[in-house]
């Protein structure tokens, strides 16, 4: 009796084909810890509905295997550990490794230039991070910035929306306005300009939206920010307040790693503790402008977020001393209706994340120690000059069936 025929007949009631795609994974591959050890969705909601108070979590007192700190963005793209994206593009081919490694420098020169233009994800992103960001999205009047009269009207606007908020924000300090309008001035004048002229005016005007500590959009995107907005606050009753509660939001790590000696870091969109949701976990959040959840998940396949959450988990407990064994992922859609999920990874998907880790990790050893720039010459063999056989995949083998035309 065949394996199937067997699962039929014990396991009336289970769905054979997502069985034995589960048998034929565990033999394909070595689990770093049964799957029965990673919790299940329950045991969040259970801790959550019990009331128990929330607790602050002290970095000092989770830097434990590497270095955990709450350090700039621009810090963490300078270092030169291997990211997560490295080691997906490591997958590839040696080639795609190195343009990989230098995303972080390219990206670390777009922040030194200033700030980007206004990109809705991005906004939404930090948004659910930081709520209050939610209630700094503003529409900026549509004055002609050509115009002296405009550019007039639009320094009008600025300073006094400054001065009725009562302060600026400078770096990461809020300041009073009147400080935040004369620095302002001030910058205008070590870029001698004048403020007299309307090259001037429209540097003040620059100057005066980057440390207003809101964010200009437009009325459509401040329409789609209102939605998400109230989504936020009413999807799982509220659950997105409580789960973000005391958790620590984009710190990094850095961490020696022991089986292949290479340096590697990470850095969560956030972290949470089991003194808080019941479980140490990775928390990712996603904006993405798919139509359904199937096709999120299609597009988690197709870009590796496995092998990253899978990385984080390991790079995250070796780091802190804690078990992070579960990760849960914010999804926004970014398209209509701009609804919200909140989806907690199966065993099977970190595990099979964290064999394309270690299975990438080799691949970066090798590809550094040979000094390798090879591009997808990597799949022939040495003998045949880089001439690779091609095969389509299989669902394209499919059989036509006569038409009455």
């Amino acid at each position: 009796m065949s394996v199937e025929e067997t699962l039929k007949q014990t396991l009336p009631n289970l769905h054979v084909a997502t069985v034995l795609e589960n048998e034929l994974f565990s033999k394909s591959i070595d689990f770093t810890r049964p799957l029965t050890d990673y919790p299940k969705v329950d045991t969040i909601s259970n801790f959550i509905n019990s009331g128990a108070k929330p607790q602050h979590i002290y970095t000092e007192s989770i830097n434990v295997g590497g270095k955990v700190v709450q350090d700039e963005i621009e810090k963490y793209l300078d270092d030169d550990s291997i990211s997560s994206s490295m080691f997906k593009a490591a997958l590839k081919t040696p080639l795609h490794f190195y343009f990989a490694k230098s995303e972080d420098k390219e990206e670390l020169e777009k922040l030194r230039k200033g700030p980007a233009y206004f990109q809705l994800g991005t906004f939404l992103h930090q948004a659910i991070l930081e709520p209050t960001k939610f209630e700094r999205a503003i529409v900026e009047p549509n004055y002609a910035m050509n115009s002296t009269e405009g550019v007039n009207n639009m320094i009008e606007f600025w300073e006094n929306l400054i001065t009725t908020n009562g302060f600026g924000e400078i770096g990461n300090e809020q300041v009073e306005a009147a400080n935040v309008l004369d620095h302002c001035k001030t910058i205008i004048i070590d870029n001698k300009l004048s403020i007299d002229k309307i090259d001037g005016k429209r540097a003040y005007v620059a100057a005066l939206k980057s440390i207003s500590g809101v964010e200009p959009v437009s009325e459509e995107n401040f329409l789609k920010i209102q939605i998400l907005k109230k989504h936020y606050q009413v999807y799982g009753n509220g659950i997105l307040k409580k789960l973000l509660h005391h958790s620590k939001r984009e710190i990094s790590m850095y961490y020696n790693d022991r089986e292949t000696g290479l340096k590697v870091k990470i850095r969560p969109d956030a972290i949470q503790f089991k003194e808080n949701i019941g479980v140490d976990a990775i928390i990712s959040v996603k904006s993405s402008g798919i139509e359904d959840l199937k096709a999120f998940y299609y597009q988690a396949a197709k870009l590796h977020y496995d092998l990253s959450e899978g990385m984080y988990q390991e790079v995250a407990s070796a780091c802190t001393g804690r078990d992070f064994n579960t990760t849960i992922t914010v999804m926004l859609q970014t398209v209509a209706p701009y609804a919200i999920a909140l989806l907690v990874w199966s065993a099977e998907d970190i595990e099979m994340g964290k064999h394309k880790y270690h299975f990438a990790k080799e691949n970066v050893k090798e590809i550094m120690e040979k000094q390798s720039t090879k591009g997808y010459e990597v799949f022939s063999e040495d003998q045949d000059h880089g001439l690779i056989q091609m095969f389509l995949p299989n669902w394209n083998q499919q059989e036509y069936l006569p038409v009455n035309i």
